[in-house]
């Protein structure tokens, strides 16, 4: 009789608990989601500069901006995905496209 007493006291107070009960699990897993978001912003980030830095050199060597964002893949010196970015040839300004 007291072990029912007891677990039906422990019941209701968590159903009188406004909070919800953690979840280490999904805490985990969203740190984890938040963290790869943040890294891939980063990422993002330095890819812009590096695609900026290449249209500046493009620039420099040619007095004129390039046609496309395709004319300076050669001066990045790494494979990156172009249409990810917006880019004006007459003022050489390169920004990531919002999709």
């Amino acid at each position: 009789m007291k072990k029912i007493l007891l677990i039906l006291a422990v019941l209701s107070f968590l159903a009188s608990c406004d909070e919800k009960p953690r979840n280490p699990v999904s805490e985990y897993g969203n740190a984890m989601l938040d963290s790869y978001k943040k890294a891939q912003k980063a990422g993002e980030a330095a890819n812009l500069d590096a695609v900026k830095k290449a249209v500046q050199a493009y620039h420099a060597l040619n007095d004129k901006y390039p046609r496309s964002l395709d004319d300076v893949k050669g001066l990045i010196g790494a494979e990156m995905d172009m249409s990810k970015y917006s880019y004006d040839p007459q003022t050489g300004t390169v920004s990531i496209r919002n999709n």
